[in-house]
């Protein structure tokens, strides 16, 4: 009698892969980066490395303002953003069509903003018109906090209309780009943004650990004055330090480095073509995806998380399951009531083609072990990627 091995046995062997929403896959130019030996954060070496990041970074927002770096998780840059963008009893707007949104309101809410929300089906993008006439409903309103992909949902936000909007109402639009920035355009001074926030994680292709804030050059002077109660998180600290090559408190110097390295690859690559890329791998991975039975939970879906439910009698925790045990993939489920009905692959940072080829011929596998038998998959994307 033959006995099949046990998925640890097979995946002993198996090189291990994140297809998650954050943190992603890091390049090798980056974890050598990274091992380098860190300076001292309050020498002439470290203070030149830290001006050249916060240059590159504006070259990354496209902004003419200033990036500021914190130590902390994308939510740190989200936090810093409330209490140092509204005074005590200012109002909020928030646009909530997932967890990241959600997010949003939770901050605002520990802090006593008075706010007004938007929700937004999960899955589907908010609609500017709504955000126009809560705005003009509202003239109490001086902040509108949204997100550019809302990672819990696969969705995509058009932040370039929500924009348009605001500037139009004398607003302040501040964006959650944490999974956007190096995925999508979203050129900040072009398109009229105030603030936009991200992280290290995603498409900056690095560990967790750094979060930034990018501040337009007209909103520059937005920090200042009384605001909500901030010490840490006091932008104006971080800037007051910035001109010096220096941060306000002590800064992740080894991971400045890796977001250095990412930074330079992203040049390397040009910013437009890094754009392309992604989207041609949002293609390939949907079109793949679909070919298997999946269906797209996203009705405007994000070129860095792709959200898909599984075919009717596939259990979407089993193939998850399966996923790591079996192929050394990792990949997310669903969160809140869409726990066990979804997965989220992420596919932000330095991917290509052949990454996505692996992931659905492992997702072939494991549909058919779940008894639901299909093939195409990879052929379904290898179009998709030269249509994109």
């Amino acid at each position: 009698m033959t006995v099949s091995a046990p998925a640890s046995a097979v995946r002993t062997h198996t090189r291990p892969r994140l297809f998650t929403p954050g943190p992603v896959e890091i390049p090798i130019r980056i974890l050598r980066a990274m091992s380098q030996v860190p300076p001292h954060h309050r020498t002439d070496v470290f203070r030149a490395t830290y001006q050249a990041v916060t240059r590159d970074l504006a070259w990354l927002h496209e902004t003419a303002g200033e990036v500021l770096m914190l130590a902390a998780s994308g939510t740190g840059a989200m936090e810093a953003c409330v209490v140092n963008l509204l005074a005590p009893g200012e109002k909020a707007l928030t646009i909530v069509g997932g967890k990241f949104g959600e997010r949003w309101a939770n901050i605002g809410k520990a802090y006593g903003v008075p706010n007004e929300v938007v929700t937004v089906e999960w899955g589907r993008a908010v609609d500017p018109g709504e955000v126009e006439k809560r705005l003009a409903a509202d003239p109490a309103i001086t902040t509108v906090f949204a997100t550019q992909s809302e990672t819990s949902t696969g969705a995509l936000h058009d932040v370039r209309a929500l924009a348009q909007v605001t500037r139009g109402k004398g607003r302040r639009l501040v964006v959650d780009a944490i999974t956007g920035v190096g995925v999508h355009p979203l050129p900040q001074d072009a398109w009229g943004v105030d603030v936009v926030v991200t992280g290290s994680q995603k498409g900056l292709m690095a560990p967790p650990g750094i979060a930034t804030v990018s501040l337009a050059p007209w909103a520059l002077d937005a920090i200042e004055g009384a605001r909500l109660p901030r010490f840490y998180f006091d932008l104006r600290k971080a800037r007051k330090s910035l001109p010096a090559g220096e941060s306000a408190f002590t800064p992740a110097v080894s991971l400045i480095f890796a977001v250095q390295e990412a930074l330079a690859m992203m040049k390397e690559e040009g910013l437009a073509n890094v754009h392309q890329r992604h989207a041609r791998l949002a293609a390939a991975t949907r079109a793949g995806a679909q070919a298997l039975g999946f269906t797209l939970f996203a009705k405007s879906p994000a070129n860095s998380v792709t959200a898909i439910e599984p075919p009717a009698g596939v259990d979407a925790s089993a193939v998850i399951k399966r996923l790591r045990e079996v192929h050394g993939i990792t990949v997310a489920g669903g969160q809140d009531h869409m726990k066990g009905k979804m997965l989220r692959i992420g596919h932000m940072g330095a991917y290509d083609l052949s990454d996505i080829y692996v992931l659905l011929g492992a997702l072939e596998e494991c549909v058919g072990a779940c008894g639901r038998p299909a093939s195409g998959a990879t052929e379904a994307a290898r179009r998709a990627w030269e249509a994109a």
